[in-house]
């Protein structure tokens, strides 16, 4: 029996080792699949569209230069107004009554004047007939002359109280339409609160905010084209006039463009496109363009992966910096970093690393022209 049993253990033993003895599985090498693209000269289509918001010529809020109550407002909303017409005015009781008071003190100051002249013509004619003194002389002089700035200093009240009476009345300044009534009759405001807003021009323009990459293409003077959601069977033509050098928000820069001809159909508010071409800025051959995905952002700069063959199709990453140049619909410029014909990763760039091999879809993700 202890036969039996060392016999079955010897062979379970030897099942065991020759177990361990067979081949290991070969585990396969994966590798990471990207998409690619190949290093090619491009033109490029150079139009962009961006949308925008229509304006008034002249979209102005219109405010008294001094507080009071308002006493009539003689314009209703959406009127047709001309240049200087009055559109509002307040209570003037308390202004004129102050230009009555700096009227009374000009007559008091010209008094004065005229009496402190002929005091110092008296004077004169005593000192030549040696019967007054030359202190009585210089202290009539000094009379007469502070009687003179007096009537100066009487007449400038005068004028202001005359402007603080003229500041009580709003006019349009030219042609205009009344957008908004902001106060009301009976309203007491200060100076410089809105009050009306008008709209003024002929035609109307378009306020767009452009991204900090294509601000550097656009030139005031630049021929545009917009089209508006109320009227998306038109195309009007536009001018840029005006840009702004300084952000407006997120990375945005207000643009102004002036609509030319017929949009009397266009009010202020409504949504526009304003499609530029930056032909003229991105013309020439042999320039090259890479997707926007393909390019990455570190503490150097901006980088692209090059994918360099190893063997069969293998290939390896390698993080290398470029300096981009203008941006364009078909992607960005490369000014410098890359060569023609070299290989590129266009998608998955932060998943890559340094060295990393990895393998070619079997398509590019752009096939530049």
């Amino acid at each position: 029996m202890k036969i039996v049993k060392t016999i079955l253990t010897v062979g379970f033993l030897s099942l065991l080792l020759s177990a361990c003895e067979q081949e290991k599985p070969i585990v396969e090498k994966t590798y990471r699949p990207v998409q690619y693209t190949k290093v090619m000269p491009s033109g490029g289509q150079n139009k962009q569209t961006f949308s925008g918001v229509t304006e008034a010529g002249l979209d102005a809020q219109l405010s008294f230069r001094v507080s009071g109550t308002i006493a009539k407002r003689l314009v209703k909303l959406g009127e047709e107004v001309s240049a200087g017409q009055v559109l509002s005015e307040l209570d003037a009781t308390d202004y004129r009554v102050g230009l009555q008071q700096a009227q009374a003190s000009l007559q008091q100051a010209l008094a004065n004047q005229r009496n402190q002249k002929a005091n110092y013509e008296r004077v004169i004619d005593l000192y030549e007939n040696s019967n007054a003194s030359k202190s009585d002389l210089d202290a009539a002089r000094a009379g007469a002359e502070s009687a003179e700035a007096s009537v100066d200093v009487s007449r400038k009240q005068v004028e202001s109280a005359e402007l603080q009476l003229a500041y009580t009345q709003i006019k349009a300044p030219q042609a205009c339409s009344i957008a908004a009534v902001l106060a009301d009759t009976n309203e007491t405001v200060a100076a410089g609160q809105g009050v009306l807003r008008i709209n003024c021009g002929r035609c109307i323009k378009v306020r767009v905010s452009i991204p900090e990459q294509f601000i550097q293409l656009i030139k005031t003077g630049s021929n545009v084209q917009v089209s508006a959601s109320a009227r998306p069977d038109k195309v009007y033509s536009g001018i840029v006039s005006e840009v702004g050098v300084a952000a407006a928000s997120a990375g945005t820069f207000p643009v102004e463009v002036i609509l030319q001809g017929d949009c009397a159909e266009l009010r202020t508010g409504m949504s526009a496109n304003v499609q530029f071409d930056f032909s003229d800025q991105l013309a020439g051959q042999g320039k090259i363009f890479v997707p926007y995905l393909s390019v990455g952002e570190d503490e150097k700069g901006h980088f692209v992966f090059v994918l360099v063959p190893t063997n069969d199709d293998i290939y390896r990453a390698e993080k290398r910096h470029i300096v981009i140049g203008a941006p364009a619909q078909n992607g960005l410029q490369i000014a410098s970093g890359l060569t023609q014909g070299e290989l590129i990763a266009t998608a998955g760039v932060r998943r890559l690393l340094e060295g990393m091999e990895v393998k070619l879809l079997d398509k590019p993700i752009l096939k530049n022209n």
